[in-house]
């Protein structure tokens, strides 16, 4: 029983510290986990926001380094990265306490950050962080507000394992926040009802306090976890995508949609289990792009959260000659997907949708496609030069852009119609891989359905690592046995004088150079 004095401080306590609506400065780590708003609602924003405005006087170097480059970079991996350099610095007895005590508060900082971001063991971290800020709290709105963010924290934990939390999405803070206290309050409730209980020492058990997630009217019920639950049994999971082909013009235009989609129509065919030996697929691609180790792992992190291998759109952005379209088809295959490769820079029109029957003939989607081919339910996509796509938005033909927004949109691809099929087909389980060397002529709306990770060049740290596997293409190239693919020390030397990173197009010409001018000099029988 609350006193009218405990609770007139505790509302004059809620009233001081409940942040404003908006912020348009970055916010304490302290304020953040009292609920106030990341700069302009973004994670991505605010970051970049904190790291232009943070007193680096007196940090350690590697603090300063890593922290600062979430200006320019402030993507998962990089504010990990940041937050593990604070944590490290501030157990380094060899700093001083207040020192210490800065990096602490920003790593805490970038520890939530990286949460939001999507970053599961962030926010198992940043959860256990509020846990000790809550304890250390005598401030009844201020534990209040704590005990929120700790739920709302565990909220988001189980989003990213679910694949369904997105980063990108403004709103998404307030949202899981109010449910967040919702369920604060049903804990609370039962913890009542089991005290009273056990000083009666028995009595009715009270069927239901409204705020189980499982019920249909939990605030979170609608829209946050949509993937069906996985089946029962050892089984591939499987899926019908298209119940019945539609009505067609002709008998000829239903005799070509038979063809084409007869061996999924009314059929549950199997989505691509996640790979249960995925370390050996990660080390496996790290080894043959070293460079691409960050890319290779949050893509495998994105694309096997569930059972079944799937997940958001993911768009690889890199200069030219970073060997991003090879390793995003590489990553498709070590996770056993069949890969369809579609080349965004020559199309100039919206076929990538598939066109009716009103045309010359009719052409299958891209996506749906795949799918009849393979007999498989969440085949994989690569769009290659995704920012490359032509077409105009006002023309007959449309552009490429203008279907994906369907088809990355979780909600209207499992009910996509498709233009050949004639019905509503269930698309949703696709695995798009896309690559760009920049985001600018890409939809802002569209790359806010996507992943967007980055690709840089290798460094001349990198050349060993990667000649080997240049060096078996370039042989190929050159219609060489592979057996002569193999550099000497003596030939990794000289590519080492003449290219010092960057494109690896640029290091395959010089092995193919190599390899012509060692074939020349051959022996002959």
């Amino acid at each position: 029983m609350t006193t009218d004095r405990r609770a007139r401080r505790a509302r004059e306590s809620e009233r001081a510290l409940t942040p404003p609506p908006t912020s348009t400065v970055p916010q304490t780590v302290e304020a953040l986990r009292r609920g106030a708003r990341l700069m302009w609602g973004n994670p991505h924003a605010d970051c970049r926001s904190w790291a232009t405005s943070l007193d680096y006087s007196g940090l350690p170097p590697d603090v300063c380094r890593a922290v600062g480059d979430l200006a320019d970079n402030a993507s998962r991996t990089a504010v990990v990265a940041a937050a593990e350099a604070c944590e490290r610095a501030a157990a380094d007895d060899g700093l001083s306490y207040a020192v210490r005590e800065r990096c602490g508060e920003a790593g805490e900082r970038a520890r939530l950050l990286a949460a939001f971001l999507g970053d599961y063991v962030s926010a198992c971290t940043a959860m256990h962080q509020a846990d000790l800020a809550l304890a250390a709290s005598v401030d009844d709105a201020e534990r209040r507000m704590l005990l929120t963010t700790r739920a709302e924290l565990s909220y988001v934990g189980h989003l990213i394992l679910t694949g369904v939390y997105d980063a990108s999405r403004d709103a998404a803070r307030v949202k899981i926040r109010n449910s967040a206290w919702e369920d604060v309050k049903a804990e609370a409730e039962l913890v009542t009802f089991w005290v009273g209980l056990d000083a009666k020492g028995a009595g009715p058990i009270r069927d239901d306090t409204g705020f189980d997630p499982r019920d249909e009217d939990h605030p979170l019920a609608d829209g946050w976890f949509d993937e069906p639950p996985p089946e029962d049994g050892d089984g591939p999971e499987t899926v019908t995508v298209l119940a019945r082909i539609g009505e067609q013009s002709s008998a000829s235009a239903a005799r070509e949609a038979k063809a084409m989609l007869g061996r999924i129509e009314g059929t549950a065919i199997p989505l691509i289990a996640v790979p249960s030996d995925l370390r050996a697929i990660e080390a496996g691609l790290v080894a043959e792009a070293p460079h691409l180790a960050g890319l290779i792992r949050e893509a495998l992190s994105i694309l096997t959260r569930r059972r079944s291998v799937g997940g958001p759109p993911i768009v690889a952005i890199g200069p030219p000659g970073s060997g991003k379209s090879r390793m995003m088809r590489r990553i498709g295959e070590g996770l056993g997907l069949p890969v369809t490769v579609y080349n965004a820079d020559a199309t100039s029109d919206s076929s990538f949708c598939g066109t009716p029957r009103r045309w010359s003939s009719m052409e299958i989607a891209v996506p749906t496609a795949a799918m009849a081919t393979s007999g498989v339910a969440n085949p994989a996509i690569l769009i290659d030069e995704l920012d490359k796509a032509g077409g105009a938005t006002h023309g007959v033909g449309g552009r490429l852009y203008d279907g994906l927004h369907g088809l990355w949109s979780p909600e209207t691809s499992r009910r996509w119609r498709d233009p050949v099929a004639s019905a509503a087909m269930d698309l949703s389980h696709v695995v798009y891989l896309c690559t760009a060397n920049g985001p600018g002529a890409i939809p802002r709306s569209l790359l806010d359905r996507a992943r967007v990770l980055q690709a840089p060049l290798p460094g001349p740290e990198h050349l060993v690592a990667l000649a080997p596997r240049v060096a078996v293409e370039a042989a190929a190239s050159l219609g060489l046995h592979p057996a002569e693919a193999t550099l000497d020390g003596d030939e990794v030397d000289l590519l080492a004088l003449h290219w010092s990173g960057g494109s690896l197009r640029r290091l395959q010409r010089l092995v193919e150079t190599v390899l012509a001018a060692r074939a020349a000099t051959a022996p002959r029988h």
